[in-house]
């Protein structure tokens, strides 16, 4: 498996035959960082010992994508498109891990998080939330809140970095064998040591993997009706009100509180405006401004939420 130093970024490769059930220690051998790092077991041959996860999105295409991955590295996904069946099959069958749209159709990343931890039975459900917009200039910094959530991941990580997040998020759910604790100098050098073969198909992967995203997000632009063009421009939108929301919750819940959004995040949504103009005009809208309904309908239910 791959890991990151949460400092540099600098990649290492962990050998999962020798290191899996551990939580072992690494030292950056770039920035000097010492970080620990949930090395997940090797993949189970029975199904009642793999990771279970369900992935909520309303993209099917992109479903598909991520359900192929997680059987590629021995797990389990469940696949659901919107909120309410995303929260029938965790009560169902609880996941170890829910990886979940910021914007499911009719809903907000603070709803989702508050509707699974208030259920019964889901309180050791881990959630990973996912941005929803595929660029890579676009709200590039670290969430204020995850609104309860556990971890997030933008989409373009998706390929190369989302395996890593739910193995560590599992086996943190579930007690690890623990043997005696490995140095981080013995740890480097096995990271280093990885297959090279094997590191260059994994990049591979990760690169068509992440052409395919990008190709089915471009598609979303180029439906065959009228009305299926307006649904997906309102997901868009909503899509990027919930990555402004996710990545400036502060600024977000003081301009709500003040009256002040537009003012406070005007950079922000400057930023949205343009990536929106840049997939539909204004003659795909009926004339309509989409962008500002969704972020009309966003404060409305913050306020709601804040009590006002």
């Amino acid at each position: 498996m791959m890991t990151s130093c949460p400092a540099c970024a600098a990649r290492f490769r962990l050998n999962k035959e020798k290191f899996g059930g551990q939580r072992i220690t690494l030292k950056c051998v770039k920035c000097q960082k010492v970080f620990a790092v949930n090395v997940p077991r090797m993949a189970s041959a029975s199904a009642t010992d793999r990771v279970r996860v369900l992935v909520a999105h309303s993209d099917a295409v992109l479903c598909t994508m991520i359900g192929e991955l997680l059987e590629k590295h021995g797990m389990s996904g469940t696949i659901c498109h919107d909120g309410s069946q995303a929260l029938q099959l965790m009560q169902a069958k609880p996941p170890h891990v829910a990886l979940v749209d910021v914007a499911l159709p009719g809903l907000y990343a603070f709803e989702v998080v508050d509707k699974i931890r208030s259920r019964p039975g889901l309180a050791g459900v881990k959630i990973i939330l996912m941005s929803s917009v595929y660029n890579k200039m676009a709200y590039k910094r670290t969430p204020t809140s995850l609104y309860g959530a556990d971890d997030y991941i933008e989409k373009h990580h998706v390929a190369s970095d989302l395996i890593q997040r739910i193995s560590q998020l599992a086996t943190n759910a579930q007690p690890l064998s623990h043997k005696e604790p490995v140095s981080a100098q013995e740890t480097v050098v096995a990271a280093q040591a990885g297959s090279l073969a094997e590191e260059k198909a994994d990049r591979i992967y990760a690169e068509e993997l992440n052409d395919r995203i990008r190709i089915a997000e471009t598609v979303e632009t180029m439906p065959i009706m009228t009305g299926e063009l307006l649904e997906k421009a309102h997901r868009l939108a909503r899509n990027i009100v919930s990555d402004i929301a996710l990545y400036n919750q502060d600024k977000v819940e003081a301009g709500i509180r003040n009256g002040a959004f537009y003012k406070v995040l005007q950079k922000e949504i400057a930023e949205g405006q343009r990536l929106f103009s840049e997939r539909y005009s204004v003659q795909d809208c009926g004339g309509k401004d989409i962008l500002q309904q969704e972020f009309d309908v966003f404060i409305t239910r913050r306020q709601a939420e804040q009590g006002r």
